[in-house]
Order: C-alpha cells, then sequence, then structure tokens
C-alpha cells in the first residue's frame, strides 16, 4: 500500500477521538461512560493491530511472534479489567503507558532496520503521541 495512504488513513484514526472529546465536553450527545468505553476500546484495537504488524512468521523469529502477540494479551486483560469495573482513569493510564512502551520497542526496532526511518517519523511517533495526548487529555480534564 501507498505511504501517504497509510499516513492519511493512520491520521484520520484520529478522528473519533476528537469527535468524542468534543462530545464530551460541548454536544453532551453520548453520556461520559459510553464515550470512555469506546475510547478505550478502539485504543485497544489500535494497540493490538500495531503489535499485529510485528509479527514475524516467515523469518521465524519467536521474539518477534511473542511481541506481536503480547498486545492482544494485554488488552484482553483491559477489556476484563473495564467490564469488572477497575478505575477507568487507572486504565486509560495504563493503555497509555503500553502505547508508548509499544513506540519505544518499535523505535528500537527502527535502530535495528527492522523499521523504515519513514513509518517512524511520520506515522508511529506523531499518532502514538497525539492518541496518547487525546487519552490523558480525557482522563485529566473529566476524571471518568
Amino acid at each position: 500500500m501507498n505511504f501517504v495512504i497509510q499516513c492519511l488513513i493512520s491520521y484520520l484514526g484520529l478522528l473519533p477521538y476528537f469527535y468524542l472529546l468534543i462530545d464530551l465536553y460541548f454536544i453532551e450527545m453520548l453520556s461520559p461512560e459510553i464515550i470512555y468505553d469506546i475510547m478505550l476500546y478502539n485504543t485497544l484495537l489500535v494497540f493490538t493491530f500495531i503489535g499485529a504488524i510485528n509479527w514475524d512468521f516467515k523469518k521465524n523469529h519467536i521474539i518477534y511472534t511473542i511481541y506481536g502477540f503480547i498486545p492482544s494479551l494485554i488488552a484482553f486483560f483491559i477489556m476484563v479489567l473495564n467490564v469488572l469495573d477497575y478505575e477507568q482513569y487507572f486504565l486509560f493510564l495504563v493503555i497509555i503507558i503500553f502505547l508508548l512502551l509499544q513506540l519505544f520497542i518499535d523505535y528500537l526496532l527502527y535502530l535495528n532496520n527492522k523499521i523504515s526511518s519513514s513509518v517512524i517519523y511520520y506515522l508511529r511517533i506523531p499518532v502514538t503521541l497525539i492518541l496518547s495526548g487525546l487519552l490523558l487529555t480525557s482522563i485529566l480534564v473529566s476524571h471518568p
């Protein structure tokens, strides 16, 4: 797929978060509980998707396969904790930490020439930081 299209799709993926924040603070059409659930579950999908990109079955590197699977496992546990009514403030902080950790590990993979510099500098770093900022804004301005 063309890199420009990948970037466009990735940045457009941030639009639901902007809409949800606008709804949360101004429109108030959805209840805050629904907004926070949508934000959490959508972020878990993104987190899992980014992990799945790193699966490397062809080269038979078990480390990359495990690294690609771990986000799915983490996402599952966060979903279970959310269903068990754990504090969403805490769950948002946990997923932000894991997103940033995932970005850091991807940056290390870039340094080892496993990921293209354009993917890191134009896609992963900006999108992850914007997403983390939006999530942090949602929990700091209005505690769920």
